[in-house]
């Protein structure tokens, strides 16, 4: 089930290379901004006295988790059970499996990383979740099993999952968790997908503010039913990023792109675009003078179709301001003046050069590479990070 790749199967080592050396299309990560991005999250969790329980949906590679979880190792969340697994391999411990668990090959798999690790965690948020993990729990288990360690998915306004923190049948569940000897509740989690709509950092603050006092009176709410309810925990980058000075009540933060940030999170007001730590470096391929455009060997399989619905944008081309792309296929990618009626001087673009662009969703471009080329400030590839693939 660990799918990740190596290497020797690539035949790819790109350390020492220029970065113009680089085969493209290609993902560049800029260390130096990443170790600036993961020492400012874990500072500004210090500042607010809550536990950072970095995400590694985004990058899932060993080497970005180290920085995340200042060389400890533990305390993490992941998005699939293969990334579980790729960091249970590499010793990482304090893991919560941040995503409904159902379906008996994942509850089989999740059941195993339950045994080996002295402390993960799955996420549940229906009544029925916990009925067939209880069901698959008793089929393999004779003995007295390990209690599961369980975080309720809590929706504070996203409308993605999450149980309602005022309805009934939240409370019920956590009483249904806590009535059974193989089960105890860990905490609860809540994901502020909501802050992405915001445009500023105080519209951030503000909206944080209000999720982050929910989410506080829900575990208070199961608190005053005699359960305890020590992890409270919310996420989000914009969220993380950008939080109140206080947070009364939240014991926990879960970001995750912020270790590679991009533009979505640029325009949503939470990093500044030097905070952006990832490029997908293209080639021209040509140029086609009667229609004021160049083709570059990038297409969505290298950048996605991802864009920022209200301008349609898929990227930004560093340090040329006057170019946009303007459509995409597989592999071709077609660029043409970012101001109607603006005649491009294709000179400056030769045949064979590179270009630089911004990822509009960092999580979607880094899904799409098999290897990211860490660059130095001085534009030499310094390593190699191969992150985890599959489900």
């Amino acid at each position: 089930y660990r799918k990740h790749f190596n290497l020797a199967q690539m035949s790819v080592d790109s350390v020492g290379q220029r970065q113009h050396e680089l085969d493209t299309p290609c993902m560049l990560v800029f260390e130096s901004v990443v170790r600036n991005n993961c020492q400012a999250m874990l500072d500004r969790c210090k500042k607010l006295g809550v536990q950072l329980r970095p995400h590694m949906k985004t990058h899932k590679t060993i080497e970005a988790a180290k920085l995340m979880t200042n060389g400890t190792c533990r305390t993490i969340a992941v998005s699939t059970l293969a990334e579980a697994e790729f960091y249970a391999d590499s010793g990482f411990e304090d893991m919560l499996y941040a995503y409904p668990l159902a379906g008996d090959c994942k509850l089989r798999r999740a059941h195993e990383l339950h045994t080996r690790l002295d402390s993960f965690h799955v996420m549940l948020e229906h009544s029925d979740q916990l009925k067939a993990l209880l069901y698959y729990t008793d089929s393999v288990t004779d003995t007295v099993p390990k209690p599961w360690s369980i975080f309720v998915d809590v929706d504070v306004g996203y409308a993605r999952t999450g149980v309602d923190p005022h309805s009934d049948a939240a409370l019920a569940l956590v009483k249904e968790i806590a009535a059974h000897s193989s089960t105890h509740l860990a905490g609860v989690y809540v994901h502020c997908g909501h802050s992405y709509h915001c445009t500023s950092a105080d519209e951030i603050k503000i909206l944080v503010k209000e999720a982050g006092q929910r989410t506080a009176d829900f575990a208070q709410r199961v608190r005053d039913l005699g359960i305890a309810c020590p992890m409270v925990g919310i996420g989000s980058t914009p969220s993380c990023s950008q939080p109140p000075d206080s947070l009364p009540g939240i014991t926990e933060f879960h970001p995750g792109n912020y270790v590679f940030y991009d533009l979505q999170q640029h325009w949503t007001g939470a990093c500044k675009r030097s905070d952006i730590a990832v490029r997908v470096m293209t080639r021209v391929l040509s140029h086609y003078s009667d229609r004021n455009q160049l083709v570059i060997d990038c297409g969505f399989t290298a950048l996605s179709k991802q864009h920022d619905p209200k301008t349609s944008q898929y990227t930004e081309f560093d340090g040329h301001p006057e170019l946009k792309l303007v459509g995409m296929s597989q592999e071709l990618g077609i660029v043409g003046a970012s101001a109607n009626g603006e005649k491009l001087d294709l000179s400056l673009y030769p045949i064979g050069s590179t270009l630089l662009l911004l990822p509009y969703h960092s999580c979607a471009v880094a899904g799409l590479h098999p290897l990211y080329h860490v660059m130095d400030d001085s534009g030499t590839c310094i390593a190699n990070w191969i992150p985890c693939r599959g489900w």
